[in-house]
Parts: structure tokens; sequence; C-alpha cells
């Protein structure tokens, strides 16, 4: 049994457990290697003694338990979730949809338009400012029992929980517009930062993968269909893109607010 202390007040309970234990422990002790004459003297005394030494020894080791506990939740807490934005990694994603879901659900791939561009006209401070308040938004605009998480750089998955592929293009949509109306002050210039988002049903946990797959074939056909809108799967429509295409595929630079919100 590994035992986990998460707060000061378990600490004291934790030493104040040890410290009577050997209390009674050393009266035990006494009566079984002491005469029983010498038991009555040395009760008062042993007792006191062992408290002295129990207590201190008890409080050191409560403290060092509450600094690991403290450091696996730390350690636990990057693993689940992304340092930058505060969603659900990839791992954590994955462990949250082994448990109960309710069906149907939807499956929402979020890519950000001109991601690298940002990064290479503004920096990549302005990126990340990008990637916060893009990630807040999402988060803002999803309900509770929604997961959204960060699956590499500028790309999010967001799992509907009781909702269809109508109600995920739906929220996407939403999303879509969010995003759209609130630009980004970078290095004293109103930057408009788009979404290209792509929707999919899935009808069975175990086939998340693939769902993952078709929305993001469906992010590039909104990427290639000039960006900032959202596309539903289309297994007649959405084939996976060369290598070279792909490549290709986001060379201009974010505009201005100004600009049209297309492209």
């Amino acid at each position: 049994m590994h035992l986990r202390l998460k707060s000061i007040q378990e600490v004291r309970l934790f030493t104040l457990t040890i410290t009577v234990l050997v209390m009674f422990g050393t009266v035990l002790l006494h009566r079984l290697i002491l005469p029983a004459e010498l038991v009555q003297v040395m009760r008062v005394p042993g007792v006191i003694m062992a408290a002295m030494l129990a207590s201190p020894t008890a409080y050191f080791v409560g403290l060092k338990l509450l600094d690991v506990h403290m450091l696996t939740a730390r350690l636990e807490h990057v693993v689940d979730y992304d340092m930058l934005t505060g969603v659900n990694t990839r791992t954590s994603f994955y462990k949250k949809i082994e448990g109960q879901l309710t069906a149907p659900l939807a499956v929402i791939v979020a890519d950000i338009d001109y991601f690298k561009n940002i990064n290479d006209k503004y920096g990549h401070q302005s990126g990340d400012l990008a990637l916060k308040q893009f990630t807040s938004s999402l988060v803002r605009n999803c309900r509770e029992d929604d997961i959204v998480a960060r699956f590499g750089g500028e790309e999010f998955v967001i799992l509907l929980q009781n909702a269809g592929l109508k109600e995920g293009v739906a929220a996407a949509n939403r999303l879509c517009q969010r995003i759209r109306e609130k630009p980004l002050e970078l290095k004293g210039k109103q930057v408009q930062i788009t979404a290209s988002f792509g929707v999919t049903q899935l009808e069975d946990i175990a086939d998340v993968d693939g769902a993952i797959n078709q929305a993001d074939l469906a992010v590039y056909r909104a990427k290639q269909s000039g960006r900032d809108r959202v596309c539903a799967f289309d297994p007649k429509l959405d084939i996976a893109p060369t290598p070279v295409v792909a490549a290709a595929q986001a060379n201009t630079y974010p505009r201005p607010i100004s600009a049209s919100s297309n492209g």
C-alpha cells in the first residue's frame, strides 16, 4: 500500500497516529521485557521519552511524504495538461475516453490558420499568445463535459458527448465565429486569427483514431477551400493529400483585421 499525505493536516494526523502507536508499543514492550516492579517505575518516563523521539521523526517523515505527493501531483499535471494552454494533452485525452461516455459522439479537429507564419512574422511569444487565446475561446464555448485536447502544435481535438454530426457542425461553426471575432494585438497591429475545423461522428469509442483521422481530412478540405470555415467529413471528398500538396498548404502571412476573413 502506497501512503500519500496530501495536506499539512494529514501530516499532523500521521504524526499523532505514529506517536500514539509508539507510546503504546513502548508500554507493551516494557511489560514484556522488564520485571513487574520496574514497569510501574518506567511507564511514565518511558512513554514521555518515546513521544519525544517519535513526534519529530514522524513529522519529518510526514513532510517528506507530503513533498512526494506534491511532486507526483505536479508530474501528473504535466503529463495530463498542456503547460502552455492548460487543456488536456493527447495522453490525457485517451485516458478520459476510457471512461463512460454518452453516445452519440462528435469529433472536431481544429487547426489555426497560418500559424507558422505568425511565429515567423511576429515571433514565438506572439505564437504562444495566439495559442492561449485560441484555446481559451475553445474552452469557453464548449460544455463542461466536452473534452478539449491539444494534440500538438496548433492542432486541437474536441470530443462532444451526446452530440451527433449535426450538433458537432453547429458547435464547430460557433467556435469558428468566436475565434474570428476576437483579433490579437501583435506588435501594435490588430491581427485576425482564424481556424479551420473538421467534424465527424463517432459511433464506437474504439474507433476514435479513425474518427480523428476523418476529421483531420475534413480540416484539410477546409484549408483548401479558403480556411476560416467548417467542413463535415465526406468520404467522397476527403482523401489523404500527397506530401507535396500538404507541405504547400499554408504559405501566406496572417492578414490584418481589415482584410477578408477567408484565406
